[in-house]
């Protein structure tokens, strides 16, 4: 296995940067890979290289494969320490597939650029709490509660939600939740309890959505929810109908699924999301690059702009001129390269 370097260039290591570094230490030892971090005098020989400051990185001449870092572009003085490295390295590692299209732009060679969403720092993702406020009536279902425990039924990715019940007589469907071992809260909160009402405030304010599935002319909740910016998922139904910019809208029981369907898929996919691009996932994905495969193509996404024709002119459009500590800084920058003069860049 090939032994590991990186460079950290005097890095701040409470920024992310730094953060990164721990991350892939510590993920490619796991797997094996001998990986430590140090200044560049630090070196011992290593197969790979990996550099984390570009206005300051050159090529370690020994090293099978020197791969650098790239964060960003503020000025023209950025873009200038970026382009002087165009050919020097064997992989450029961006900060995103949309720096990877900047460096593309810039004319660096597309086979050498690799950018990867930033992994994650959050491993908790928040359930989706999905909550109805009303009183549920054994004697009859204009609620239409039976719904809920149908299309948990159906659909098993139903676990992911947590259904949240306030009212009286919810006993009628949370058995059948609990045989399926699907989430809920019920709240059999009585009228006559003081401050019955500010409690159910409290409890919307909690919710990703509300939710009323009757089709009695509405539901005054429905107003509380819309008030408290608590997205909608109501009846097309009554009342219902004057309230603008309803999120979701069904009138019999499949539209109904249908956007519960909705809901559930755009709460999968933030799920999916964060255990995609985990600092696990990211270190696994670093060393596919400099092992020499090609772990994942440019999306036309990543090359879109909303209002340029380019990412290189979108960029550009919010370089700012150096301050006087602009300046102090690119003196301290100055200083630094000296520290790395005696390593003489290599053409690749």
């Amino acid at each position: 296995m090939e032994k590991i370097f990186i460079a950290e260039y005097n890095y701040d290591k409470s920024w992310i940067i730094g953060k990164l570094a721990d991350d892939t230490v510590r993920y490619l030892t796991q797997m094996g890979y001998s990986c430590r971090v140090g200044q560049l005098e630090d070196y011992k020989e290593e197969e790979i290289v990996y550099h984390l400051n570009y206005h300051l990185a050159k090529p370690i001449l020994g090293a099978k494969h020197n791969s650098v870092f790239y964060t960003h572009s503020v000025n023209l003085n950025y873009e200038i320490d970026l382009e002087r490295t165009k050919g020097m390295f064997d992989s450029y590692i961006c900060m995103s597939p949309e720096d990877a299209q900047f460096l593309i732009e810039l004319g660096f060679n597309p086979a050498k650029v690799y950018g990867r969403t930033l992994p994650i720092r959050n491993a908790y993702v928040k359930p989706l709490t999905v909550g109805i406020f009303s009183a549920c009536y054994n004697y009859y279902t204009v609620k239409n509660e039976d719904w809920i425990v149908e299309y948990c039924r159906q659909n098993p990715n139903a676990k992911y939600i947590d259904w949240v019940f306030v009212g009286t007589g919810w006993d009628k469907i949370t058995p059948d939740l609990e045989k399926m071992d699907c989430s809920f809260e019920w709240h059999n909160i009585s009228r006559k309890m003081p401050y019955e009402y500010r409690f159910q405030q409290e409890k919307l304010n909690s919710l990703n959505f509300y939710i009323y599935m009757g089709m009695d002319g509405g539901a005054m909740g429905t107003y509380d929810a819309y008030a408290m910016d608590i997205p909608l998922c109501v009846t097309f139904d009554g009342f219902h109908k004057s309230i603008p910019d309803i999120d979701y809208t069904f009138d019999d029981k499949q539209s109904f699924f249908n956007q519960i369907d909705k809901i559930l898929d755009k709460h999968l996919r933030r799920i999916g999301f964060f255990n995609t691009h985990t600092p696990e996932n990211y270190a696994k994905w670093i060393l596919s690059v400099w092992q020499g495969s090609s772990p994942e193509p440019l999306y036309d996404e990543d090359k879109r702009c909303l209002s340029f024709t380019s990412v290189a002119e979108k960029k550009r459009s919010q370089y700012y001129i150096l301050s006087f500590k602009g300046v102090l800084r690119a003196i301290s920058k100055m200083l630094l390269a000296k520290k790395v003069a005696k390593y003489t860049p290599r053409e690749k």
